[in-house]
């Protein structure tokens, strides 16, 4: 017993010391240290907060006592109001301005429609009422070329799990199909919605793969929709959707007084569609969407595919109803990590008038150019009923928040659906974003080709 409670005192002797932060040998005077040792490094010796008596002189002992002192207002450091902002946003944290809304009410600042130029208008976003799957969206838009854009929509809708559903006028087009991920709950859609849009300087160069940039005039286009839709995801990655709805389209002279009107430089009789007053449509059609990226706005790896088909059924008989069948591709391939991406898109369309000689109209053609197809090439340059587009980028982010892009882009239509395709338009150019991590904030565009150079700025991903 006693040999146990000697090792036990001589353990206590030996770690006493050591508590203190000392060795076990006896401090040295430190006005007469053989190595030389200040002061002011024996105060440094003791652990902050140290109360135990230490015979170290007047100097040390002033500053230990400051140190004492210091310890109990020790707190962690606080990066100021600008710091938070710049490593939020290099970190692709911080929440954008985008996110900022009263109530539900969303104010923007954004082009809303081709050769609109920049308008401004306000969203209203109220996802998940009261706890449940109902969700309304709405929008009211003007910009500054004259145009003018409403739209609502009520019901469950399909949107990320973070940003707004797409507008009505959209939801029906494969290629703007791909922009939203269905990976949130609930597993089905189901919604009604309207748009109304006023458009007084829609452009217009010809039908077909030759159209010439000297013939380039406009028109105007006021029209409506409306639309029930509803859909269902089978699997996580699979939705399926079916839409019934009611188009009404009114022409005119266009607005633009720098640009001759379509009839001044074509021969109506060749423009389909133009001489008759426009028909009332019955729309309705089916899709599937395959997506297995994780955000649908900043993809570093994954896949998507859309395929389309809608029915235009002219109201009261006639040649202009047709089908539309449509195909949109794109792949997200990983260059090693996933700060490089290689970005992939394929996308084709065919209209099939039901008529014998039919026609489509040529306000419901689709059509290539603008920033999201050929970026140097003028918005509606090429018109048909048949449409190719091919196009591919290199995406590097030098950091979270900032990305760099080599792209180009090839595509090409053909007048009639039973015609060839013409010969590729091809376009190239780099382009510098801004993001979140989710998505997509602010996107520069230098595109260059055959007609010219254009920058493009843009809130939203070119695909």
């Amino acid at each position: 017993m006693k040999a146990l409670s000697l090792a036990a005192a001589l353990a206590a002797f030996l770690a006493a010391p050591l508590a203190r932060g000392q060795d076990a040998r006896p401090p040295a005077d430190p006005s007469t240290s053989s190595s030389g040792t200040t002061p002011d490094a024996h105060a440094a010796a003791v652990p902050c907060g140290a109360t135990d008596d230490v015979d170290i002189g007047p100097r040390a002992a002033l500053l230990v006592e400051k140190r004492r002192e210091k310890c109990h207002h020790i707190a962690p450091y606080q990066p100021t109001w600008l710091e938070k902002r710049i490593l939020g946003y290099e970190k692709a944290e911080q929440p954008s301005f985008a996110e900022q809304n009263l109530f539900g009410l969303y104010p923007r600042v954004q082009t809303i429609d081709h050769r609109s130029e920049w308008g401004g208008g306000i969203r209203l976003w109220r996802p998940n009422i009261k706890g449940s799957h109902f969700d309304v969206h709405g929008g009211a838009f003007a910009s500054l070329g004259g145009f003018q854009f409403y739209d609502g929509q009520a019901g469950v809708i399909p949107h990320p799990a973070k940003g707004f559903p797409l507008f009505a006028s959209r939801a029906d087009q494969a290629f703007e199909q791909a922009n939203v991920t269905r990976t949130a709950e609930p597993s089905y859609m189901i919604y009604g919605a309207f748009t109304r849009r006023y458009s007084p300087q829609y452009d217009f160069f010809g039908v077909g793969p030759d159209s010439q940039e000297e013939n380039h005039s406009d028109y105007l286009q006021r029209d409506s929709l409306y639309e029930g839709v509803a859909g269902y995801r089978l699997w996580h990655r699979l939705t399926f959707a079916t839409r019934l709805g009611y188009y009404h389209v009114v022409l005119g002279a266009g607005k633009d007084e720098e640009l001759p009107n379509v009839e001044d430089v074509f021969d109506p009789v060749t423009i389909p569609g133009f001489e008759e007053r426009p028909p009332d449509f019955l729309r309705y059609g089916a899709s599937a969407t395959f997506d297995s990226r994780i955000f649908a706005k900043n993809p570093h790896a994954g896949a998507v595919l859309v395929a389309d088909w809608q029915r235009y059924d002219q109201r009261g008989g006639g040649q202009a109803s047709f089908n539309r069948y449509a195909a949109d591709v794109r792949a997200f391939l990983r260059l090693g990590d996933a700060q490089r991406v290689l970005a992939l898109r394929a996308y084709f369309s065919k209209d099939d008038p039901s008529a014998a000689g039919g026609r489509v109209p040529f306000y419901l053609l689709q059509f290539l150019g603008g920033s999201h197809t050929l970026r140097a090439f003028d918005s509606q340059r090429f018109r048909g009923e048949k449409l190719a587009l091919l196009q591919a980028e290199y995406r590097w982010e030098a950091s979270p928040a900032i990305e760099l892009a080599l792209f180009v882009d090839s595509g090409t239509v053909a007048a009639r659906t039973d015609d060839d395709l013409g010969s590729f338009k091809t376009d190239g150019g780099i382009g510098l974003r801004f993001k979140s991590h989710q998505a997509l904030l602010m996107r520069l565009d230098l595109a260059w080709g055959a007609e010219g150079t254009k920058f493009l700025l843009r809130f939203s991903p070119s695909f």
